[in-house]
């Protein structure tokens, strides 16, 4: 059995956009698989402007219609509060990972795999990634964050693309069609 690049994208994803969705082929034009991992932030949960909180199972949706048609790309929700801790614990010593994969319902990541953990080199994001050799298991390859971290996609306006924006947008779509179309691509009804 040949040895698989696996990337693991973990985050919030409340809601997940094209900068997200961009990143996520960066590395499946890199990988044999793509793990996105959405954490269940347990404070502060993530609100529209209308107190409607968008959950893991609406950022699960959502990331199915972007990237659902890509085989490459598998989608989870982590019981995890820390989307840090979630790709950890995938990624962890040989025996645990395992485990985590099946209650997960997903494929483990195998011994003699290279992992890339997800970030953009914007702003230090793969900063968060310092000390990863440490939890990733012993029996897999980690390329450096700081080497495979991905360009961010910018929006036409020349600002980055960020969740906390896009959620103000949600506050009013019809108003805000045009801008939330560099969010959501064609997805925007």
């Amino acid at each position: 059995v040949q040895n698989e690049t696996v990337a693991i994208v973990p985050g919030a994803f409340k809601p997940p956009h094209m900068g997200h969705v961009d990143m996520v082929q960066q590395y499946a034009s890199q990988a044999d698989r793509v793990i996105v991992l959405i954490s269940a932030p347990t404070k502060n949960a993530r609100k529209l402007p209308n107190g409607k909180e968008i959950t893991a199972d609406h950022s699960r949706q959502i990331w199915n219609l972007f990237v659902g048609s890509n085989p490459k790309v598998e989608v989870y929700e982590s019981s995890h509060a820390s989307p840090i801790n979630a790709a950890y614990e995938i990624s962890g010593q040989a025996g645990k990972r395992e485990k985590v994969a099946e209650k997960m319902g997903m494929e483990p990541i195998k011994a003699g795999d290279i992992v890339i953990l997800g970030a953009s080199n914007k702003g230090g994001d793969a900063k968060r990634w310092t000390g990863a050799d440490k939890y990733v298991g012993s029996d897999l390859t980690l390329i450096s964050p700081m080497e495979s971290a991905v360009e961010p996609l910018i929006r036409p306006s020349g600002e980055p693309f960020s969740a906390t924006d896009m959620r103000k947008l949600l506050g009013d779509i019809s108003a805000n069609k045009e801008q939330l179309i560099d969010f959501a691509g064609d997805n925007v009804d």
